[in-house]
């Protein structure tokens, strides 16, 4: 009861104020977040928090493939209407987000219409269902972290945002705070720690990313082309990988080796 009145406390105090406050709400809203027990309960929080930036729906996520890992498996926390979920969970809409795909490939915040301007036209489609829904206007946070997959912190409005740098930066700390507290409060889930190459297997795979047969590879390592052979097998095995290019690709998704 006293958390829920604290949360509502925020929201009323900090709400149309966060333009000329001078930063203290910023760590209020991350020691509330940090005090929260329940999804709704965080959500709840950042959704306030959010609102006097000019944004009001929350998607909080790890960047999973649905195909591969069931639902109840994923970090997925939302306040977008039910509608909406259903409908993205229907179309499999993560594969062809192009916000998703950039949260993958970007380690700073961008804007919907960043992403959108390079989006396939599957891609376009699926931002234009969340635009349908009345969120034509959003930011993405990646978030990226070490033994954990990749995720993100998607925030939607209907008005078009003028954000400062400044404010940018607030937005993308209490985010961070806001998705590692509900990724420990859900954790540890099945496929979270990445698999590890040991130091030989991340010089072999690399070589083969480079093109390099793997005749050429034990030459330049010093090693028989067997032991090359075995040990590229060794990496495969770990990754679930089939052949040398989904071995390469698997390497690369899992930063195991430079692209």
């Amino acid at each position: 009861m006293l958390r829920q009145q604290k949360i509502s406390e925020f929201i009323k105090s900090e709400t149309g104020s966060m333009r000329d406050y001078d930063g203290s709400a910023v760590l209020h809203a991350i020691r509330l977040i940090l005090t929260t027990r329940t999804s709704a309960e965080t959500i709840t929080v950042l959704a306030g928090f959010i609102e006097s930036y000019g944004f009001n729906r929350v998607f909080l996520g790890q960047l999973v493939n649905p195909l591969n890992v069931p639902l109840k498996d994923i970090l997925y926390v939302s306040n977008w209407p039910d509608e909406l979920k259903a409908a993205r969970r229907n179309q499999a809409a993560i594969l062809h987000d192009p916000i998703a795909i950039c949260a993958l490939r970007s380690k700073r915040p961008f804007t919907w219409a960043e992403a959108r301007a390079y989006a396939s036209r599957a891609g376009r489609k699926v931002v234009d269902m969340v635009h349908d829904f009345g969120l034509t206007d959003g930011m993405m946070f990646p978030m990226h972290a070490l033994e954990s997959v990749s995720g993100g912190v998607s925030l939607g409005g209907d008005s078009k945002s003028d954000l400062s740098p400044l404010e940018v930066a607030e937005l993308e700390l209490v985010c961070q705070v806001a998705y590692y507290h509900l990724e420990v409060m859900h954790g540890p889930f099945p496929y979270q720690r990445v698999a590890e190459l040991t130091a030989r297997e991340t010089e072999c795979v690399q070589f083969v990313a480079a093109g390099k047969s793997n005749w050429e590879i034990a030459k330049i390592l010093g090693i028989q082309e067997d032991t090359v052979k075995k040990t590229l097998r060794r990496a495969c095995d770990k990754f679930g990988a089939v052949n040398r290019a989904h071995l390469v690709a698997s390497a690369i998704a899992r930063h195991q080796i430079f692209p």
